[in-house]
């Protein structure tokens, strides 16, 4: 193929991408790779029009060869990281934005979308140093300035993280995440007043709404309006525990949790707890209910079971507080993982940001947490901020001794922590979310525990 004929058909390829007639794209570079197999362009094309129709291993085939014939193409490698982001590749895809910020070293979508990647894997450092670049690439943005906040956050630099807060959060009043960022900042910078203020503008019902109240809680006792402040914890009407069932099939819940610990020891997926989120001298496994086991499937409708009992006791006894007696209208999921901690094992507080109601079940509780005494080791407690929340007020607790086959509920806004035990014995237990599937990730994607 001589290069007039290479450059129709490459041109070709390209209106056929640009109006979607994905099939002709492929039926046009197919000749051009047999003719010219180690050609860079006619590969990411074959790349692109794969990974748009689904066809994700064969995209990323595509996509690595021609990465490999062009290492320094910007366009290129941003191609290959998109593919690879959607096939869950993310260390690879790490690797190639990062080849991709060093070939177009002004890509602002590049730093933007590697900030992000750090985020998810605990990079936390190198996150905020990537939001830096794009902050000063996009010339003061605020969106930019939201994200710059966000990641300042991460890594407790609440001073530097204050001015882009609130620059954001003045230019687009309209945007709920710049609203909660300014907010979560000025806590932690030390303003609680400013804090307040933007909390309670929060108050639409919605998920920023939401987890607002465990911001909110925190300020109202700094400025010493402690009724204020209970009316949100409210332990009595909000922290509800219930001893569960033996379901069919189990002739006691000893078996059935037996069983479903002995699952989770033996999962595929069981993994160290991510250090950057609230459990410590942890593993876990996550998604539970994804697709279920036939004992998790079973697990799921007990947890049901039980969120229905604590919505009828809502309705009964506290339809007038804060916490709604009922999610959003709408269908909801229950995010569904496993806790395996051993000696010294413990959750910082922490809250659970995407979820209306948020719960834990016991399956496996070492001896020595019944008999700690004062000491409450591998208690449940309730109402102690984040630590790095300035709080100059002793805060009130609640503190819950697990006990197995209890499940306890719970407002997913309220902060919680777990207290280290000491025991070579196992502790195991379950924790959930019921998440509306209007409400999302923050911007940053991120799902999971608060602290």
């Amino acid at each position: 193929m001589d290069n007039n004929a290479l450059r129709i058909a490459l041109s070709t390829a390209a209106q056929h991408l640009q109006a979607g007639r994905l099939r002709d794209v492929e039926a046009t570079v197919v000749p051009v790779l047999r003719a010219v197999p180690r050609n860079a362009d006619a590969n990411v094309f074959m790349a692109i029009a794969c990974h748009k129709q689904g066809r994700l291993q064969e995209a990323l085939s595509w996509g690595r060869k021609a990465a490999e014939l062009a290492p320094r193409d910007a366009n290129i490698l941003g191609t290959l990281g998109t593919i690879l982001i959607s096939a869950n590749q993310t260390e690879e895809a790490l690797d190639t934005f990062e080849k991709l910020t060093r070939a177009n070293p002004k890509s602002a979508q590049a730093f933007f979308t590697l900030g992000t990647l750090y985020t998810r894997v605990g990079r936390l450092q190198d996150a905020a140093n990537a939001f830096r670049t794009l902050d000063r690439l996009a010339g003061g943005q605020p969106q930019t300035k939201r994200n710059l906040a966000n990641a300042l956050y991460e890594i407790e630099e609440y001073e530097e993280a204050l001015e882009p807060a609130r620059i954001a959060a003045e230019a687009l009043p309209q945007d709920k995440n710049a609203q909660y960022t300014y907010g979560k900042v000025a806590l932690a910078s030390g303003h609680p007043d400013v804090a307040l203020r933007v909390f309670e503008s929060l108050n639409d019902g919605g998920m920023f709404a939401m987890k607002s109240l465990a911001y909110r809680e925190v300020a109202l006792r700094e400025l010493g309006r402690e009724t204020e402040a209970d009316a949100i914890s409210r332990y009595d009407d909000y922290v509800w525990p219930i001893k569960l069932e033996a379901p069919q099939g189990f002739s006691s819940l000893a078996e059935f949790n037996n069983a479903i610990c002995e699952e989770m020891l033996r999962h595929p997926d069981i993994e160290d707890a991510p250090t950057h989120r609230a459990t410590r001298n942890g593993r876990k496994v996550s998604q539970l209910l994804e697709k279920p086991s036939p004992l998790m499937a079973t697990f799921g409708k007990m947890i049901q079971g039980a969120v229905g009992e604590m919505q009828r006791h809502l309705v009964r006894d506290a339809s007038d507080g804060p916490f709604p007696t009922a999610p959003p209208p709408g269908p909801c999921n229950i995010d569904l993982w496993v806790n395996i901690m051993h000696r010294q094992g413990h959750q910082l507080p922490h809250f659970h940001p995407q979820g209306w109601l948020s719960g834990c079940y016991y399956a496996r509780i070492p001896e020595r947490v019944e008999s700690s005494g004062d000491a409450h080791e591998g208690w449940i407690e309730f109402g102690r901020p984040a630590y790095h929340l300035p709080h100059t007020k002793e805060p009130k607790l609640r503190i819950v001794k697990p006990e197995e086959g209890l499940i306890v509920l719970f407002p997913s806004y309220m902060f919680h922590r777990t207290v280290p035990f000491e025991s070579d014995d196992l502790r195991i237990s379950f924790a959930f979310d019921v998440v509306p599937r209007g409400w999302v990730a923050d911007a940053l994607g991120r799902t999971g525990a608060e602290v």
